[in-house]
């Protein structure tokens, strides 16, 4: 699969688990475009997580123009995960941790997939 299809496979899965909550794909933020949006409403306020969806992370200039994404959402002040599908460099892993991760991140791996997902700034979803 492509990236298009698992950020399509990941927003049908959300709207899935999260039915009340905004979902948007491409959302258009502080002058970038995130994959995946997610508002969550709850009793005390709002809560907003954008959601970076890279495919098969292999290069300098892959890990750069994402960073670059990333620090355009502001991760001090906002929730963004990073989700990393398909084979990804080792060593360009190891420095988007050392970059973002204050806390454990997730490593899965599903069928022949593996995914890395890294928790910016303790990002998180709350799954009914």
């Amino acid at each position: 699969p492509n990236e298009l299809e698992y950020r399509n496979s990941l927003m049908a899965h959300l709207r899935e688990k999260l039915p009340k909550e905004k979902i948007e794909s491409e959302y258009r933020h502080l002058g970038t475009t995130t994959d995946i949006y997610v508002k969550q409403d709850s009793l005390f306020g709002s809560s907003e997580v954008f959601v970076e969806l890279k495919r098969s992370l292999q290069s300098k200039a892959q890990l750069d123009r994402l960073v670059g994404q990333i620090e355009s959402l502001e991760p001090k002040k906002n929730a963004v995960v990073i989700i990393l599908c398909g084979e990804t460099n080792p060593a360009l892993l190891t420095r988007l941790k050392e970059r973002y991760v204050k806390t454990p991140s997730g490593h899965m791996v599903i069928g022949e997939s593996q995914f890395h997902i890294i928790a910016v700034n303790n990002a998180a979803l709350r799954f009914p």
